[in-house]
């Protein structure tokens, strides 16, 4: 027999004579194996960078200042998101407790600006770090709780804040987009001077018992309701729009909504 045939036959007979390999059998949960196995492929997955997968804690901050307030003087106030509540006082000084809703970052590039002339107090709620480059989360939630001496005039300018003023004799002008305005203006006596706007909120306002003045009111949707003795009157073409004059009056009350109602009292 030819000698290559030879060797040929005995190395595929010590192939057929080796031992097969046993099948390795998946590690069933709760084994040693198991968790090695999961270990490694744990191991193998790079995990995601924390920013991507949790959002940033909120941190809550109060502020608290005290300024001596111009006599006569004028509160300006621009929010835009957290609940505003001012009273008027038998005091000289305008006491500002503000907290303020955001995470860590905004807090620091975001801040409570209050701004003092010879007549006017200026507070604004949301006053952004030019150098700051994030330009969607710009927005810190802010509440007031402000007091400030009864004669003052106030000038109130948000956006989703309730409004809930009480106890101020001077003129005022608030105006929220989506949110309520309460008012108790019977301090004012008879010729309160009021201007309130809202666009998907209501207006409940409160007058003293002798009030004079005009009463301009216009909605879209809106509806007006009194307690006083008011006669109403056409005022332009919009739906819904009207005036209310109570004789003998000399300073105007104006409210302004899009679809909230109007309720004033006494």
């Amino acid at each position: 027999m030819n000698k290559k045939i030879i060797n040929f036959w005995f190395l595929a007979s010590l192939t057929l004579l080796a031992p097969i390999p046993a099948q390795t059998q998946p590690a069933r949960p709760g084994t040693a194996d198991h968790q090695r196995k999961s270990d490694q492929l744990s191991a193998a997955v790079p995990p995601l960078a924390e920013s991507t997968v949790a959002r940033g804690q909120e941190v809550i901050e109060h502020v608290d200042r005290t300024l001596a307030f111009p006599s006569g003087g004028t509160l300006q106030l621009h929010n835009f998101s957290g609940d505003v509540h001012i009273t008027g006082t038998s005091g000289k000084d305008l006491v500002i407790h503000a907290v303020r809703r955001a995470e860590r970052e905004r807090l620091d590039h975001i801040g409570l600006d209050i701004q003092t002339s010879i007549s006017t107090v200026t507070i604004d709620a949301n006053k952004r770090d030019p150098a700051w480059k994030e330009h969607n989360n710009n927005v810190v939630e802010t509440s007031f709780d402000i007091k400030v001496p009864a004669g003052a005039k106030l000038e109130v300018d948000a956006f989703s804040s309730n409004l809930d003023i009480k106890g101020v004799s001077g003129a005022e002008r608030l105006k929220t987009f989506s949110g309520n305005i309460a008012v108790d203006a019977a301090a004012a006596g008879t010729t309160p001077r009021l201007v309130a706007e809202t666009f998907s909120g209501g207006i409940r306002v409160r007058l003293a018992d002798s009030v004079k003045g005009d009463v301009n009111f216009e909605s879209f949707s809106g509806s007006f309701d009194t307690d006083l003795p008011l006669t109403p009157r056409s005022a332009g073409h919009k739906r819904g729009s009207s005036a209310l004059t109570a004789p003998g009056g000399d300073r105007p009350l104006t409210f302004t909504t899009w679809s909230g109602q109007v309720h004033v009292t006494k």
